[in-house]
């Protein structure tokens, strides 16, 4: 691992030559320095002898050679010796010089036994120099002496050598031990690889292991899971095989039931479709299930006949008939009522099954006919009592009331006692009100035969609302909520009394529109006009005071005064107020006032239209019949406008709605009298003649009438008015009519004499009966204004053709009345107060309206 060492390493800088040469060459450690290396570390060093003792003595000189070494030597230690002996020897044991070394080494090997040659010699044999006899001795000693002298001098080499010798064993021994770590390292770095790979394969085998754990785990977990549902059904199936129906009051039967739920929806899973027996398992469960709640349904119908058994008994031993006490009828029942709700609601909450739908029915039923027949005897008894105390004054609103206050009060106390048994989940509150309206049959027999009979249109609307106004939820009431299931809606159990109610009046209506509107034949007292009028008028005025200058006003609301029960809507007179009305249009306006939000309003459209249809049609019958008995027809026009007037002011305050409503019918008049003239034989058999037949007689005519009310008032108010502005423009301009009046006027002094005549004549009388009739002032100003300007246009006419297109010009030039000077003096004449006819300062804008509407009709009619 650090055979990279050489890549980390910076490149050496260049160093100058001496200094590599220098750092290259070791350096040469000192002696003291390599002894204490070598005391430091024992190093192996080669036996030394020990140096002779030399005695101290004057430096020789330095020799030169070999022979010069000899020289001194011998003459520094030999001849001393041989004078201090005497003399010196010359016996025949004189050695001869020497000639070579190899006689030198023999005679040294012939004494001493050692030389060269000789092998090796003992080291330690040292002569001293007292024991030198002879040259060969001094030789001898000589070659020691050298060899000691380079012994000594090459010491501190020797030693340093040692010390190198040391060094370099050290680290030989050190790279040994490094190339033993580095194989150690090498070989545990194998051991690590191997461990390594060895551990990944142990981790990959531990993993493969534990995913397969878990598979396995997973897998046997499901099987417990699935297998799970397929073991509930024994034990499920021998709880269930007890007898008896106590069994559901205790914990374990509800246990029971959340596992046959899981074991349900499990079975009934499309994912477990393939699992072998589910389709044998799913009915056992589903068998299990129906077996469990027919247990509850079973408990729950014997405790509520137990309980009403109990109720009878004491009932029959206090003898209390059938007034029975609240205590027995409603604290009795709910002692186990939230057990037995509890009980239901196990029912309640499987509804989806359409088997379990029929025990939960089977249980409201159980329940319902129970209570009816503990209430029920007592209901038709207080229906009973209470039509027998209506009989007598014949009140139909009294009875009402008095036997839907009863009903309802026993409705609100079953209506809490079935929530304290139902939770309304399974069915929601259909069942609530179905058991509901058992209870209010006896009501429904009693009040509906009533209400069928009734022909008084008032006490009928007097009952639809009372049903409407106290019984009927408003919608608009802001503590009204429709999704409130708490509070019961007693609106839907009366809604069938309503309903009847509703008809009865729309018969009775149609009836009266028949009887007294259609087919009212007038007295004539009816047609006493303008005497009414005038009657009228002067009620008003008692009743209202002084006169304030712009007429009476008429209502805004429809108050009329009820004429059969006799009582009054509203705070003032309405009896005075409406003296002078017609009876066809007093019953109109009765009759709207009275079915007024009573009945659905397209229902009360469509008999709006009628009523007011039927009201125009009779006065219009009305104003000809007033035409044929008056000596002027203006007392039936201004009648049917008075009338028409007061109709349309008055049915704005129903909000009725005006819109297009044609009655459409086939009218089959004209095949009567073509299959009178086949029989006849006036037409004949021809192609073409029966062609013509069938084209025109022989088919079905359609015929559309419009019932629009405010349209056809419209009309006729348009077609009245100008009626009554041609009569009295007729009246006025008659001198000046046709060819023979118009020459005649012309040929005169004055040519607008005659129409002046005929004006100054009729204003007057205009004006008295148009106050005769009409109250408003405004309405009054805009007819005779309308009737001025038809006079100021004939006569326009007139003096147009006789004198301007002809230029001619009339016989006394001082009497040139041309159109503007005759428009000036029939307002003069006619005294039209411009301001009445601009200015509309009247709380309703429909007579402002009207009264424009008027004029300009007026205005297109004159013309």
């Amino acid at each position: 691992m650090f055979d990279d060492h050489w890549y980390h390493t910076p490149e050496p800088t260049q160093k100058p030559r001496q200094q590599e040469l220098r750092t290259q060459s070791p350096a040469r450690p000192s002696l003291e320095r390599t002894r204490s290396n070598a005391q430091k570390k024992p190093i192996a060093v080669v036996a030394v002898r020990p140096l002779p003792e030399i005695s101290q003595a004057e430096v020789p000189r330095r020799p030169k050679s070999v022979n010069d070494l000899r020289s001194l030597l011998h003459a520094e230690f030999v001849a001393p010796t041989a004078e201090s002996n005497g003399k010196a020897s010359t016996n025949s044991n004189t050695l001869r010089r020497q000639k070579s070394r190899n006689d030198l080494d023999e005679l040294k090997r012939a004494r001493y036994g050692y030389g060269r040659g000789s092998g090796v010699r003992d080291k330690h044999t040292v002569l001293s120099v007292e024991s030198l006899k002879d040259e060969l001795d001094f030789a001898n000693w000589q070659e020691e002496f050298e060899e000691q002298l380079e012994d000594a001098s090459n010491e501190e080499y020797r030693l340093f050598h040692a010390t190198l010798d040391s060094h370099l064993n050290t680290c030989q021994r050190i790279l040994t031990k490094t190339d033993d770590t580095l194989n150690l390292l090498s070989g545990l770095k194998t051991s690590f690889v191997t461990v390594e790979t060895q551990t990944s394969q142990f981790q990959a085998t531990s993993s493969n292991l534990v995913e397969q754990q878990a598979r396995l785990q997973s897998l046997a977990d499901s099987v417990a899971k699935n297998l799970q549902p397929f073991t509930e059904l024994e034990p499920i199936t021998r709880v269930l095989a007890r007898p008896g129906s106590e069994f559901v009051k205790t914990p374990p039967f509800r246990e029971m039931l959340v596992r046959l739920d899981r074991s349900l929806e499990w079975m009934n899973d499309p994912a477990h479709a393939k699992f072998p027996d589910v389709e044998t398992y799913a009915p056992k469960f589903r068998h299990c299930m129906t077996r469990a709640l027919t247990l509850i349904r079973n408990y729950f119908v014997a405790s509520i006949k137990d309980v009403a058994n109990e109720v009878v008994t004491r009932v029959k031993e206090k003898n209390l008939g059938e007034n029975i006490p609240t205590a027995l009828l409603y604290a009795k029942f709910r002692v186990n009522a939230p057990q037995l709700k509890e009980l239901v609601g196990e029912i309640e909450k499987r509804c989806g099954h359409e088997e379990y739908i029929s025990l939960l029915n089977e249980c409201h039923g159980s329940y319902a006919s129970v209570r009816q027949r503990l209430i029920g005897p007592m209901i038709t008894k207080k229906m009973v009592e209470l039509s027998a105390a209506t009989n007598k004054n014949q009140n139909l609103v009294s009875f009402a009331r008095s036997a839907i206050s009863f009903t309802r009060g026993i409705c609100l106390d079953e209506f809490e006692l079935f929530h304290a048994y139902f939770s309304g989940e399974g069915t929601g509150d259909s069942e609530v009100y179905n058991f509901l309206e058992t209870i209010c049959e006896s009501l429904y027999d009693y009040l509906r035969p009533k209400i069928i009979h009734e022909v008084n249109l008032v006490k009928l609307c007097e009952l639809c609302s009372l049903l409407q106004t106290r019984y009927m939820p408003d919608p608009e009431d802001p503590e009204f909520d429709p999704y409130d299931r708490s509070q019961l809606d007693f609106g839907q159990l009366i809604q069938g009394t309503l309903q009847d109610t509703q008809t009865r009046i729309v018969f009775r209506t149609q009836a009266v529109i028949r009887d007294e509107i259609e087919g009212f034949v007038p007295k004539p007292d009816d047609l006493d006009y303008p005497t009414k009028c005038q009657l009228s008028r002067r009620s008003v005025k008692e009743m209202s005071g002084p006169p304030t200058g712009t007429g009476t006003p008429l209502p805004s609301a429809p108050v009329v005064v009820d004429r059969e029960s006799g009582i009054t809507t509203d705070m003032f007179d309405t009896e005075a107020m409406f003296a002078g009305w017609y009876p066809t249009l007093r019953k109109c306006i009765w009759l709207l006032s009275k079915i007024y939000r009573l009945v659905n309003y397209s229902v009360f459209d469509d008999l709006a239209h009628t009523i007011v249809h039927a009201t125009t049609m009779s006065l219009l019958t009305a104003s000809a019949a007033l035409q044929k008995s008056k000596s002027s027809p203006a007392d039936a026009h201004l009648f049917l406008l008075r009338h028409l007037l007061q109709l349309r002011s008055q049915i704005v305050a129903f909000d009725i709605e005006f819109t297009a409503h044609p009655d459409v019918s086939l009218d089959f008049s004209s095949l009567g009298a073509s299959f009178a003239s086949l029989r006849t034989g006036s037409t004949g058999f021809s192609i073409s003649a029966l062609f013509n037949l069938v084209k025109t007689a022989a088919m079905p005519k359609v015929v559309a009438n419009m019932l629009d009310a405010k349209s056809e008032i419209d009309i006729r108010l348009r077609s009245c008015i100008n009626d009554f502005n041609a009569l009295w423009i007729a009246r006025m301009t008659d001198g000046i009519q046709g060819p023979s009046n118009r020459l005649a006027a012309a040929d005169s002094p004055d040519p607008a004499a005659r129409v002046k005549t005929a004006v100054e004549r009729e204003v007057p009388v205009l004006r008295r009966k148009v106050a005769e009739y009409l109250d408003d002032r405004r309405v009054a100003e805009t007819l005779v204004a309308a009737v001025m300007e038809g006079v100021c246009e004939r006569y326009d006419e007139y003096y147009d053709e006789m004198f301007t297109s002809k230029g001619r010009q009339p016989r006394n030039p001082s009497e040139r009345w041309d159109s503007e000077v005759f428009m000036r003096w029939a307002e003069g004449v006619f005294g039209v107060q411009m301001g009445m006819l601009g200015t509309y300062d009247g709380e309703e804008d429909y007579q402002a309206d009207g009264d424009v509407s008027s004029r300009a009709m007026s205005r297109d009619g004159s013309g």
